[in-house]
């Protein structure tokens, strides 16, 4: 090991002895090593690792104060930890991160040290959410509730996408606009409040509605890392829709495509499409997917049908979704847990492949495979 490093203890784990002298470091199954009666010089050791001396450095104290080690044990024992993955070096300087953004994204970092799949320092995976730029299309409820999440996580540039201005019917349960909002372009009240929230996450505002068409989608998918379609994806089901078109263009240009939805009875969350070649395409799943939308029961599959070609006899009645903020945060909440751990890698994301269903009446979870995916 490089003995110049300042090794500490991972901030995401206590360091627990039992009565019989065994030392656990971390809590999580998983992610914790159990020490079987280590000796006692040990926890000498650990108590030395927080950050602020090299190796050599923790060598010299033990000695000064009589510990019955010698260095090469020490070297063995840290190096043995970092194998481990018990360790990061409290010497990393990140060049992307301010002082303030260390500070405030402090927890989350930390978060992604106990995990820490990639094996990197946690600054890295932050920095991984700071270089990226997500395009969320559609600002209602799904939409704002992501936005909010991704920006409080640190992304870097978020891409607002919608046509609308605020309404008084919006306020319930669009987390980013406000009474004063009303009657504001979605898009541009949407990026004042980010700005509060967290000052250092770029907006960038397209009031305007997705289209089918390829010279549009292509302009507002140029430099983008990660795809967020924040409507219900009938492009399964209907013909020259914009959700083709966008998958179309992503899987080309290799770009991750996220998709969810629900409502206060029921929410959803992916699939996830990596668009990485790993797996099959938008266009291919479309055919299996729509088999798969259709009741085997003649009765609910008649109306299924007709709903989609929007066969109503509402007459002059105004009809609309049913929405409520509660289900709307439960939604983005998953959804966005998956994102993070898509752009950054600490963790490696379920959904990918797989729609996650989830009755807000029940809480009873079911999966459906979209396509496979290992």
């Amino acid at each position: 090991m490089n003995t110049n490093t300042k090794p500490l203890i991972k901030r995401s784990h206590h360091i627990i002895q039992a009565d019989d002298g065994d030392i656990c470091i971390g809590e999580i199954p998983g992610v914790s090593k159990i020490l079987v009666a280590p000796p006692e010089w040990v926890k000498d050791v650990l108590k030395k690792l927080d950050g602020t001396r090299t190796v050599p450095r923790i060598a010299k104290e033990l000695a000064h104060q009589g510990v019955e080690v010698t260095e090469d044990d020490v070297i063995a024992f840290i190096s043995a930890l970092q194998k481990m993955n018990l360790l990061e070096d409290n010497a990393h300087f990140s060049n992307a991160l301010t002082s303030e953004e260390v500070e405030r994204y402090d927890r989350q970092m930390l978060q992604f040290s106990l995990i820490d799949k990639a094996c990197v320092h946690s600054h890295v995976y932050q920095e991984r959410l700071k270089s990226s730029t997500v395009v969320m299309f559609g600002m209602g409820g799904w939409g704002t509730w992501c936005s909010l999440l991704l920006a409080l996580a640190g992304i870097g540039k978020l891409r607002l996408v919608d046509g609308d201005n605020v309404e008084l019917s919006n306020i319930n349960r669009q987390v980013l606009y406000t009474t004063s909002d009303i009657g504001k372009e979605k898009v541009i009240a949407a990026k004042e409040r980010i700005h509060e929230y967290n000052p250092n996450v770029k907006v960038e505002t397209f009031c305007e509605f997705a289209t089918p068409d390829p010279k549009q989608i292509s302009e507002l998918l140029q430099g983008v890392d990660f795809i967020v379609l924040a409507w219900a994806s009938l492009g399964y089901y209907r013909k020259h829709t914009p959700e083709e078109m966008i998958h179309t263009l992503a899987r080309e240009h290799g770009v991750p495509v996220m998709e969810l939805g629900g409502d206060p009875l029921e929410i959803s969350i992916g699939p996830l499409f990596l668009n990485d070649g790993s797996h099959k395409s938008f266009k291919d799943v479309k055919k299996s997917a729509r088999q798969t939308y259709y009741s085997n029961n003649v009765n609910i599959e008649k109306f299924q049908r007709a709903r989609l070609k929007h066969d109503f006899l509402d007459g002059d009645r105004t009809v609309n979704a049913w929405q409520s903020a509660p289900s709307l945060s439960a939604m983005a909440g998953l959804a966005c847990d998956q994102i993070v751990k898509c752009i950054t890698g600490y963790d490696r994301p379920v959904v990918v492949g797989k729609r996650i269903y989830l009755s807000m009446q029940t809480l009873n979870k079911r999966a459906e495979t979209v396509f496979e995916y290992e």
